[in-house]
């Protein structure tokens, strides 16, 4: 975390900690955009956002783990919001975890930033990737967790399913679409079945 005052801009200092936190990860992800994520290095970060080394170590004395990190996390934080959205307009819960599983893992097959907790050559390199992940479970959990302890005071949930295991549980299948091909492939509409049998079937009460 930063510790010290805003210097060593070329110009237009930022008006504040987090504004400079903020260049700084918009410089890191343009260099990953632009060299890959294994290839850039704090170096590159610091040049693309116009300060010194020294300088991205006062806001990210991790150094490039760390703003890998903060680039992962920023990305997450964005696309709950937008997966907020996109659940509330399902009619009932089933729909909603179905809808809810799918919207994210194509989301994140699409998105760079997030794919990084997903791409072994990068995990095996860093060890942001892991404490990004568990980042990244705890909001997930944060955001399913209210949903389920509605849900269970609804009498929605199977008998003896907790709400903390169901969030734990669709978070557990997403990562495991997102991380292991399966042993056949399926349409889109046998995809839906699939995760409407096996992943709301197995959490809601018939």
């Amino acid at each position: 975390m930063a510790r010290s005052a805003i210097t060593s801009w070329r110009s237009d200092a930022p008006a504040s900690i987090d504004e400079a936190r903020n260049r700084l990860i918009d410089a890191a992800e343009a260099c990953f955009s632009r060299f890959g994520v294994n290839k850039t290095t704090l170096d590159d970060i610091a040049n693309t956002a116009g300060v010194s080394r020294a300088t991205v170590y006062r806001y990210f004395d991790g150094g490039r783990d760390e703003i890998i990190l903060a680039v992962v996390l920023r990305e997450a934080r964005a696309f709950l919001d937008s997966l907020r959205r996109r659940v509330q307009r399902e009619p009932d819960l089933t729909d909603a975890i179905v809808e809810g599983v799918l919207y994210t893992v194509a989301s994140v097959r699409k998105n760079d930033n997030l794919a990084l907790l997903f791409a072994p050559e990068v995990a095996g390199q860093t060890t942001a990737i892991a404490g990004a992940s568990t980042a990244l479970f705890e909001l997930a959990t944060d955001f399913l967790r209210p949903i389920f302890t509605a849900a269970g005071v609804d009498d929605r949930l199977r008998p003896g399913v907790e709400a903390e295991d169901a969030a734990e549980y669709v978070l557990r299948i997403i990562l495991s679409m997102l991380s292991v091909s399966g042993p056949k492939a399926r349409s889109q509409a046998k995809e839906r079945a699939f995760v409407r049998t096996y992943c709301a079937g197995a959490i809601l009460a018939d």
